[in-house]
């Protein structure tokens, strides 16, 4: 072969060997780009267990959370419709393995086939159907925050790249964790600000104590469960926590009334969504929430109030937080009624989609309903001979 042949051989050569380097980083560019896009924590996990999944040619990802020594899933990807351990969590004795990596910081690849793996994992193994798995920690400001457990049906070694990716990526979730978990601590203390107004209404109706509060957390699960943008997620937070203050303005006899209100009593209740709106005008930093504190009454098919709005022509966040408000509220005891049961207020919301309140705000409130009632009870996956037998615990 002529020294032009080996030449062109060794060109040939390089080329393919930088494809094959630069693949890896191509790779992990577009998971960093793909979770960086993202503005609210819930959904930029479950981003990061699928382009980890992907990017690592596996079968399923779990990302999960510690909380007091249980390891709870967050947020999960499955290549196929397989429910790979949704929903289960793991208590971290149970599981001495898994404690070392959240403990140590160092990754670890388990495999079906090594009789010397930790019979624990290997029985997670058995459980999910899969053949490996990678675990891999995220640290978040210098502590364990949780795992990342990315999983393959096939007999598989990850190899050094592989785990190399693999780390890599967890430090950028954890550092998006960090990030995120500072501004919710910022975000946070300004809406115990607000809320403090809306805690002296709750005093003066004694009816709706913690009524704000739920219908807070509920506007912001109906919001993320829409996937809005983080400022519309904030908005609908911070309008759930101000959409009554106008009743500051109502006489207590009228809030407290047992019975029926007149129709005179009724008129001066129907102001406060003008009231609370006039109150928080002059709030630079709420300007973006007037809307929704004016327009939380107003109905689908547009009999509602101050202005019977109907349909798209209302706000979004009024809408979230009117289907909220509205369940909270036949859902608590008041003085001139009992409280329904769950079963029936849910009723009580499908009745009403696409007449009183928005239909896809109803859908996204059940399905916000339904995660809730899921991870209210933590079913833990625990391997034979565990320290205790009972399965389950409430939280």
């Amino acid at each position: 072969m002529s020294a032009e042949s080996h030449g062109r051989a060794d060109v040939v050569g390089l080329h393919v060997a930088l494809a094959g380097a630069s693949e890896p980083l191509s790779r992990l560019v577009a998971f960093s780009r793909a979770i960086a896009a993202e503005q609210v924590s819930q959904r930029m996990l479950r981003i990061a267990s699928r382009e980890l999944t992907l990017m690592l040619n596996g079968e399923a990802c779990l990302v999960s959370q510690v909380e007091d020594g249980l390891l709870r899933e967050v947020a999960d990807y499955a290549c196929t419709n397989r429910q790979v351990a949704r929903g289960l969590s793991y208590y971290l004795t149970d599981y001495p393995t898994t404690a070392s990596v959240l403990a140590t910081g160092a990754l670890c690849s388990i495999s079906a086939d090594d009789p010397g793996a930790d019979p624990a994992e290997l029985f997670v193994l058995r459980e999910m159907e899969m053949q490996a798995v990678l675990l891999v920690p995220i640290v978040v400001e210098g502590h364990g925050w949780g795992l990342i457990e990315l999983y393959d049906a096939r007999p598989r070694v990850f190899s050094g790249l592989e785990r190399h990716l693999a780390e890599v990526a967890a430090t950028q979730i954890g550092a998006l964790i960090a990030c995120f978990e500072h501004e919710e601590r910022a975000q946070r203390l300004y809406g115990e600000t607000l809320a403090s107004l809306s805690n002296a209404l709750e005093a003066k109706d004694a009816s709706t104590g913690r009524h704000t509060e739920e219908v807070v957390r509920l506007a912001v699960a109906v919001a993320t469960e829409l996937e809005l943008d983080l400022d519309a997620v904030r908005n609908a937070e911070l309008g759930a926590v101000l959409h009554d203050i106008g009743k500051v303005r109502v006489p207590e006899s009228i809030l407290n009334k047992p019975g029926p209100l007149t129709q005179s009593e009724w008129a001066i209740m129907k102001t406060h969504p003008e009231v609370g709106e006039h109150i928080l005008r002059p709030i630079q930093s709420l300007q973006a929430i007037l809307p929704i504190v004016r327009h939380h009454h107003e109905r689908w098919d547009g009999a509602g109030y101050p202005d019977g709005l109907a349909g798209r022509a209302i706000p979004l966040g009024a809408r979230i937080v009117a289907v909220c408000d509205a369940y909270r509220a036949m859902s608590e005891d008041r003085p001139y009624r009992s409280a329904l049961s769950e079963d029936d207020a849910r009723e009580e919301l499908e009745r009403g989609a696409g007449g009183h309140f928005d239909a896809d705000c109803v859908a996204a409130l059940l399905r916000a309903l339904d995660r809730r009632d899921h991870t209210a009870t933590v079913v833990a996956l625990r391997p034979p001979g565990s320290a205790a037998s009972t399965p389950n615990r409430r939280r």
